[in-house]
């Protein structure tokens, strides 16, 4: 539940928590000052006359946590982004690779400013972005072109948006599509973000080695304690040279927990022979938010369980992050004149148990547990279960009625709903979850443009319209998978029934 909302003038003095900010290299109990929404001062006895005195004491403040890879839009997102982020003391947080460079005017549409989190990019390669599991990952037909001119533009029209280039080390054509996805990103300025965890439907190839190699300082790698095929470890369970190489040139490792990407063998391993991660991100995908990941303070506790301090583990995700996105000037410190984004917490004592994604557990005493994120001049109060509603991670078609908001959409966008109905008429596909047909769904995408330029409708009003038909809750994916996923007569279907429901009401 959010819990303040104060006048902005007015200082609150966040007052007895032990404040750790690895970036400014303080921990020690004191009292921090924010006005206007930014860090006013840290320090004791400085609050003016009349200021709002909030009692911390027993509490850890550090900087607002940054997630640097969760899937909040598309095939793997969420209802309730936030339910991912401010909700669970995450104040910052990077979308890797839901959206691609062909879907990333849905991502601007359907989610930039739409958060209380504040919600970055992670472009995926492909020009769609993420799929889907059902997807063959690696299969380099998927890239459908490589448009540099609209990275390019597009990084251009949004500064501040995309914070990193997301691949996958999954090639089976060789180690090409590595070095492309290392050139784009040196082309639009950005750090390369690779995946190493599951080949996901295709066997294990050593093509993913490479992305150690391309990688420079700076550059992330997502999964560094994964237990698919080429893992970090040899069969003696020795780190690979490659991977020790990468590490000593600055190359940063996230330990990205995700669905299939943690192993407590190989972190005890990787842990033994010095390899600790640089960033702590959860990954947090639908399915995984009901376990085995729940939330980034589970993660950040299963690297307390691994041997890491409280303070590193701070480290990882608030400066790390911070400097690794560039984020530097606007999140990961309590510097003066930063904005006011704190996270709030405790470590709690207790006997708790921990699951890899393979099942495994390990017992451990202490637990990460946040309390409250501070926005700005709000204040939010954890609930860290909001984001396990079923509603929330799995997107569900009204298959047997037409949801509520339907009634409630425009003339104008059932105007649009008119043209869509026609062009589709005219257009087959096949429903067929197994086996997705990417031209299709492009081809799709390119049906819903036409339709929406002829009825002259915004792109975020058009989306929402489409959504409105078929879903009780609203979620985000690109709208030629989107279309895909419908059963055609059940599509077509429903927006007549739709628009001829609009008309007899007018």
């Amino acid at each position: 539940m959010e819990i303040r909302n104060e006048d902005l003038s007015k200082v609150r003095v966040l007052r007895g928590a032990r404040v750790i900010d690895p970036a400014q290299s303080i921990d020690r109990v004191s009292d921090v000052l924010i006005r206007d929404g930014k860090i006013l001062d840290i320090g004791d006895n400085l609050a003016p006359p009349e200021s709002e005195v909030i009692n911390l004491q027993g509490e850890t403040l550090t900087p607002g946590w940054i997630d640097n890879h969760v899937h909040t839009y598309g095939t793997l997102g969420f209802a309730d982004p936030d339910s991912i982020g401010v909700w669970q003391g995450v104040t910052s947080f990077v979308d890797a690779g839901g959206p691609g460079i062909a879907s990333m005017d849905e991502f601007m549409a359907l989610m930039h400013g739409q958060t209380i989190t504040n919600l970055y990019a992670g472009p995926y390669i492909r020009p769609m972005g993420i799929i889907g599991a059902q997807f063959t990952e690696g299969d380099v037909h998927s890239l459908n072109g490589f448009p540099i001119p609209d990275w390019l533009d597009f990084v251009g029209s949004n500064p501040g948006v995309v914070r990193y280039l997301k691949i996958a080390a999954l090639s089976g054509y060789g180690t090409g599509p590595i070095k492309m996805g290392k050139g784009l990103a040196e082309v639009i300025g950005v750090p390369l973000y690779s995946h190493i965890g599951e080949f996901q439907m295709q066997p294990e190839n050593p093509c993913a080695y490479e992305v150690f190699r391309v990688s420079e300082a700076g550059d992330m790698i997502a999964h560094c304690y994964h237990n698919n095929g080429a893992r970090i470890l040899d069969r003696s369970k020795k780190l690979m040279p490659v991977v020790v190489d990468a590490k000593e040139r600055g190359v940063l490792f996230d330990i990205a927990f995700g669905s299939y990407n943690f192993s407590w063998d190989v972190a005890e391993a990787a842990f033994g022979q010095g390899l600790a991660p640089d960033i702590i991100s959860s990954d947090l995908q639908q399915f995984n938010a009901i376990g085995p990941a729940y939330s980034l303070s589970h993660v950040m506790s299963m690297l307390l369980r691994l041997g890491m301090s409280f303070e590193d583990v701070i480290k990882a995700v608030t400066a790390t992050p911070a400097h690794a996105l560039r984020l530097e000037d606007r999140a990961g410190s309590l510097r003066r004149g930063m904005p006011a984004e704190i996270t709030v917490c405790h470590v709690e004592q207790g006997k708790f148990e921990f699951a890899d994604t393979e099942g495994k557990m390990r017992a451990a005493d202490r637990k990460i547990i946040p309390v409250a994120a501070f926005m700005g001049h709000r204040e939010y109060e954890t609930d860290l279960i909001r984001c396990q509603s079923e509603d929330n991670w799995l997107l569900q078609i009204a298959e047997d009625h037409v949801p509520a908001a339907a009634a409630k959409l425009s003339q104008h966008q059932i105007l649009f709903l008119d043209h869509l109905r026609q062009s589709l008429s005219v257009v087959e596909w096949v429903y067929d979850l197994e086996n997705l047909n990417i031209k299709k769904a492009h081809e799709l995408r390119a049906v819903f443009d036409k339709a929406r330029n002829g009825a002259k409708l915004s792109l975020r009003d058009a989306l929402l319209a489409v959504f409105a038909c078929f879903l009780d809750r609203p979620f985000t994916m690109q709208i030629g998978l989107f279309l895909l996923h419908l059963e055609r007569d059940l599509l077509l279907g429903r927006l007549s029934e739709i628009v001829t429901s609009a008309r007899v009401t007018v």
